[in-house]
């Protein structure tokens, strides 16, 4: 019988990671063409250091190719995954990559280089082949050393030093997997993307998500953000509702059903109870509406609680008097009382005692 796919990549995996094959090209933004290389020298230092990054990398969002047979980045790594030894294909194929990645961004893209390079983790008791490309900015980290018989083949200077203190040039990585190790095809992480943002359909920009060619996976975990982030927006949208409470609601009510199934439908009536059943029909029609929108409707996900962010768990406001609250959970639970007095937004804090935290 075939072993399962994975969903993660868990930490033995990642200690298992192997760097068979390693090129970068140059992209400068004002040029039109990209500044080719055919070889790239790693020292062991090197290897282990990029190895690190893939790692790292393998904590990001998952995605699926939006059409397997015409995304043409899964077809590329395709040929580099069944041709591993196949050098002057390498080169080729990562030549493509870098051009495409190029010709999806716009001008505002930071001059950088795009790493190409294949790599094996131990999968279910067996070596699995995958790539990883990612894109560093340019001039701050990178030294190389050119062969003076044939500028395309470079050498790294102390670059891992720099990078260490510099792993903010780091600016996208991917990790891809056309094989059948996992139920993802792709991995991503941006910089500049908070964590709230991770498993979210912003957690990449547009233009890494276009070169990729990949839609979000909607695991469990995906699905347990989603409903958060979109009960709170559908509750901006009603008068009678606070969406700070309702946000807060849905999330006491993911936690205490931990690793359960649940309906969006037993959300639905969690969050559109109300005294006047008038209310509670018009609430239900709107939130039915909204969630068919959004394609939810109906959806049934396994609670994954510790798949919430710590800050998305919190609630902050600033007064226009620069006066900032920040609390957790719904507001009756944390003392505060909201309301309006002459025009004026009121807030009422109460607490058995007050400490100082300035």
């Amino acid at each position: 019988m075939a072993n399962p796919r994975s969903l993660a990549i868990s930490q033995v995996m990642r200690e298992s990671i192997t760097i068979h094959k390693f090129i970068y090209h140059i992209l400068i933004t004002k040029d039109e063409k990209v500044d080719y290389l055919s070889a790239v020298s790693l020292s062991d230092k090197h290897k282990s250091f990029f190895q690190e990054m893939i790692s790292e990398s393998s904590r990001g969002t998952k995605y699926l190719f939006v059409d397997e047979e015409k995304a043409t980045l899964k077809g590329q790594c395709k040929e580099l995954v069944d041709n591993l030894d196949d050098n002057d294909l390498f080169v080729q194929t990562s030549e493509q990559i870098a051009h495409n990645f190029k010709a999806q961004h716009d001008k505002r893209m930071a001059d950088g280089i795009v790493i190409v390079t294949t790599f094996s983790m131990i999968v279910n008791a067996q070596a699995q082949n995958f790539v990883a490309i990612m894109k560093l900015d340019y001039k701050p980290v990178l030294h190389q050393i050119r062969d003076e018989k044939d500028p395309s083949k470079v050498t790294f200077e102390e670059i891992t030093d720099t990078l260490l203190e510099e792993k903010a040039a780091i600016q996208k990585r991917a990790i891809i997997d056309v094989g059948q190790s996992f139920e993802w095809d792709v991995i991503a992480v941006e910089r500049g993307k908070a964590n709230s943002k991770q498993d979210t359909d912003v957690a990449i920009g547009d233009h890494f998500k276009k070169f990729l060619s990949v839609t979000l996976k909607e695991d469990n975990s995906v699905m347990t953000r989603k409903i958060i982030s979109h009960s709170k927006r559908w509750a901006e949208k009603h008068q009678e509702l606070v969406p700070s409470d309702v946000r807060a609601r849905v999330i006491k009510y993911i936690e205490a059903h931990e690793e359960q199934a649940i309906n969006v439908d037993d959300i639905k009536e969690l969050i559109c109870n109300h005294e006047s059943d008038d209310t509670k029909r018009r609430l239900k029609v709107s939130f039915d509406d909204y969630m068919d929108d959004v394609e939810l409707s109906g959806v049934q996900f396994t609670s994954k609680p510790n798949s919430i962010p710590a800050m998305e768990k919190k609630t902050k406001i600033k007064t226009n008097m620069n006066v900032k609250l920040e609390w957790e959970g719904e507001m009756k639970e944390a003392g505060i009382e909201r309301k309006k007095v002459a025009g004026k937004i009121v807030y009422t804090v109460t607490a058995d005692s007050v400490n100082d935290i300035s």
